[in-house]
């Protein structure tokens, strides 16, 4: 009877639709293009020096091992991160989660274990307590369930006095993530005797890769870990 009186809407074009993204914009939604940085996800020409790396990532040591993002910068991708991020849609977690699980399926590196353990970037205690939610955490639960894998929230974020990465230079965002996440306190792992070898970072945009490099030398200080990669809902910039 709910339903009937009042029907779900598509997010992006206000239709009827039995999901909060219609399929039909799910479609739509742009992806990244192939061929790609096989470390950082890039979409590339295939005129770099480096076969397998963009020029950025080529010669230079990273300590996640694989980067890929799931959509491309766009009006409508952007409309879908700022309704879930900044107002409340966690009815949005579960259709963008779908389109991580379908990056998932794409990716041979991935598809191919069975052990992966999901980690959210985090947010800090303020955005925590003022949104009631963290965004990656969201999209880590659902993949989670999706893929029949676990999560752990196993990385804090510090109050470094900054709001916001948006404007900062690459320099400077790579100065302030690395203050800004880190491990649980040692009370929190004494609990936790062993983990996979294998990590997935999970968060909804990368830009230039600042969080995630920050947050995967924290995890590879972890005993027994041996391999972690990025997922992001969006690529921002390119």
């Amino acid at each position: 009877m709910l339903s009937w009186l009042f029907p779900s809407t598509c997010e992006l074009c206000g239709e009827t639709a039995d999901l909060t993204i219609c399929p039909d914009c799910l479609r739509k939604l742009p992806r990244i293009p192939v061929p790609v940085c096989l470390h950082c996800g890039a979409p590339t020409a295939g005129l770099q020096v480096d076969a397998d790396r963009c020029d950025h990532c080529s010669g230079h040591a990273r300590p996640f091992a694989m980067a890929r993002q799931a959509l491309r910068q766009s009006e409508e991708a952007m409309q879908l991160i700022y309704a879930f991020k900044y107002h409340g849609a966690l009815h949005l977690a579960r259709p963008l989660a779908g389109l991580l699980h379908e990056l998932w399926e794409k990716t041979p590196r991935l598809a191919r274990h069975s052990d992966w353990l999901l980690v959210p970037v985090p947010v800090t205690l303020q955005k925590l307590y003022t949104r009631g939610y963290n965004q990656a955490g969201e999209l880590a639960r659902h993949l989670a369930t999706m893929r029949g894998l676990r999560y752990a929230e196993l990385l804090e974020r510090r109050d470094t006095g900054v709001l916001s990465q948006t404007r900062l230079t690459a320099r400077a965002r790579r100065l302030n993530a690395m203050r800004a996440y880190h491990l649980k306190p040692p009370g929190f792992f004494s609990r936790h005797r062993s983990f996979p070898s294998r990590l997935v970072l999970v968060d909804d945009v990368f830009t230039t890769g600042a969080t995630a490099r920050a947050c995967a030398t924290q995890l590879r200080k972890l005993p027994g870990v041996k391999e972690v990669v990025s997922l992001s809902l969006v690529r921002i910039g390119t």
